[in-house]
């Protein structure tokens, strides 16, 4: 994390490290460094949280796909319900701002899948770089997306037209969603950080963050979630075994993906992309550019 103190902005690096998707660990790690948020939040005067990922093009894939087959062959509904409970509280803290008069936002700067996309979407602004791609793949293997995808896209298109993109099986290009007012602003790859450094540094955000009925009418309620995340449950216990085949081989993917880019991504490198990211923020508020 980065406090940017001239501009009361938060910035928080995401690296999911042994996973490109909300593993259980990673989930621990983000709920454990909830209690540090509030803090800086509260004692720096945070205005702007930024949530952004260091891991290369990837946003987040989503659910642990490995882990939701094992649970749902084993019958371990309540492990499974802990994992899904994190999530929710992970979305839901991120929509709400941790209770707090801030506002949240996502650099989207890869692909953001099911679960992925649905935490992007639980920030107040979304900035995604044009070759970010976004998917809610869970159609594939008979379920939907169940931790707040539902109720973040009908806050946003109408409940009818959330109803079609989950069940679209459609990958969307950034710009496709910047269209219909899903994500809120889309910039040239490579800029994400320093568009949103700018737009913050330039007040372009004041007129959103000052909109009474913005701060009212996108949130949404704890209880809502977890009743949507209830269904997905039982939901998942009732997938076929062609419905888990086809979910292990998406999983396979995330296994896969995560294989190659820890072979080439050591962690001197993880620790470049960190300084790098953290060059762009300074470099973007010291030249006004």
């Amino acid at each position: 994390m980065k406090i940017d103190n001239e501009y009361k902005t938060l910035w928080i690096g995401i690296d999911l490290q042994d996973k490109l998707c909300y593993s259980i660990k990673s989930l621990d790690n983000l709920n454990y460094v909830k209690d540090l948020i509030v803090y800086f939040i509260k004692n720096e005067n945070i205005k702007y949280v930024v949530a952004y990922s260091l891991n290369k093009g990837v946003w987040n894939l989503g659910g642990d796909l490995e882990f939701f087959v094992n649970c749902i062959k084993q019958g371990k509904k309540a492990d499974l319900k802990d994992y899904a409970y994190k999530c929710v509280d992970l979305v839901y803290n991120y929509n709400n701002t941790y209770g707090l008069d801030v506002f949240s936002t996502c650099v989207v700067q890869g692909n953001a899948f099911g679960g992925g996309f649905e935490s992007a979407l639980s920030g107040n602004f979304i900035l995604a770089e044009e070759s970010a791609k976004f998917s809610f793949p869970e159609v594939i293997f008979g379920t939907f997306p169940g931790m707040g995808a539902y109720s973040f896209l009908t806050k946003k298109v109408g409940y009818q037209r959330a109803q079609e993109i989950i069940n679209s099986n459609k990958t969307y290009a950034a710009q496709e969603l910047n269209d219909i007012h899903i994500v809120d602003k889309v910039c040239e790859d490579g800029h994400g950080l320093s568009t949103m450094s700018m737009m913050i540094k330039n007040n372009e955000l004041d007129a959103i963050v000052k909109d009474p009925f913005h701060n009212i009418c996108n949130k949404v309620t704890l209880e809502e979630l977890t009743e949507v995340v209830d269904v997905w449950l039982d939901k998942a216990f009732t997938l076929s075994e062609d419905n888990l085949n086809r979910m292990t081989k998406l999983s396979n993917f995330q296994k896969r993906k995560i294989a190659r880019d820890l072979k080439v991504e050591p962690d001197m490198e993880r620790e470049m992309k960190l300084a790098q990211a953290e060059k762009i923020i300074a470099d973007s508020l010291k030249s006004g550019k």
